[in-house]
């Protein structure tokens, strides 16, 4: 079945009132997605992350992407897509190598993927350990990478470690290109924070990842100084990170000191409520 084909079917889902026989079409239309994906992406090689290095006609598999979005609403398996889905949201070469049709690929998996989390469908082992290894990489687009925080904040929220990818959260987190990137990012980070995630050891290392909390201090104190529109989730972060790691206080004070910010002393804001409480916590 081509994407013309596919495509109709999708016009019929929309047009059909009958809960049912909404999801008996969009069982029909994942299947035959499934099918084309996989004879498409066949034999297609992969790169050291486990992810393909290229498909051979991107503009279709988009099309297909976009139309199993569709498909989520209407409740259907979508579990045999998941694994393919992410093989596809890294393409496995640099950024700059790129077509601009790839790159708008690896935004619509991604997308799929937050949606499929967000939607908590069930992902198969294969599928989460292809998004670790690739979150330890950087994508060009900004809206792409934006999901690719989401999903590492949903993952570490449901329960899975990801450790791994801390570096290039904080590092997110610290460029800080756009409002929502250093909101999921921040939100991933925080996950971690409370799952206890930064405890891990680094592979071929003496240390663990808690040599990144002080990065993650660093640069949420700076933030605080900032008209930051996530000024009430750094607050919160910093007041578990503390919490959480007791040891950091006299470190935190010290960023506070060396960015200016000073203790509200009649505070009337949630923000300014919590900002002294994190100098109360600090000072203990």
């Amino acid at each position: 079945m081509n994407v013309s084909t596919i495509e109709h079917m999708m016009q019929l889902l929309n047009a059909t009132t009958d809960l049912a026989e909404c999801r008996r079409t969009a069982k029909e239309i994942i299947e035959e997605i499934t099918t084309s994906a996989m004879a498409s992406l066949k034999d297609h090689q992969t790169g050291e992350l486990g992810t393909y290095l290229n498909v051979n006609d991107p503009e279709q598999i988009v099309a297909l992407i976009e139309i199993v979005h569709q498909c989520l609403e209407a409740s259907g398996d979508l579990s045999g897509f998941i694994t393919p889905l992410a093989r596809l949201h890294h393409l496995d070469r640099k950024e700059s190598e790129k077509t601009d049709t790839e790159l708008y690929l690896q935004y619509r998996a991604a997308a799929l993927l937050d949606a499929l989390l967000a939607a908590e469908v069930p992902f198969p082992d294969e599928a989460i350990r292809l998004i670790l290894a690739a979150g330890k990489r950087y994508v060009m687009d900004q809206a792409t990478e934006q999901y690719i925080c989401s999903i590492h904040w949903r993952l570490a929220d449901s329960g899975v470690n990801i450790s791994g990818a801390i570096p290039s959260l904080v590092t997110v987190f610290k460029n800080g290109e756009t409002s929502e990137l250093v909101h999921y990012s921040l939100l991933a980070l925080w996950a971690a924070v409370r799952q206890g995630y930064f405890d891990t050891p680094i592979p071929d290392s003496d240390e663990s990842y808690r040599v990144w909390l002080k990065h993650l201090i660093s640069s949420g104190t700076y933030k605080l100084k900032k008209d930051e529109p996530n000024q009430l989730g750094i607050i919160g972060c910093l007041i578990e990170t503390v919490r959480t790691y007791p040891e950091l206080k006299g470190l935190a004070a010290e960023y506070l000191e060396q960015c200016k910010i000073r203790e509200p002393r009649r505070p009337t804001t949630d923000f300014q409520h919590d900002l002294k409480q994190y100098f109360s916590l600090c000072r203990e």
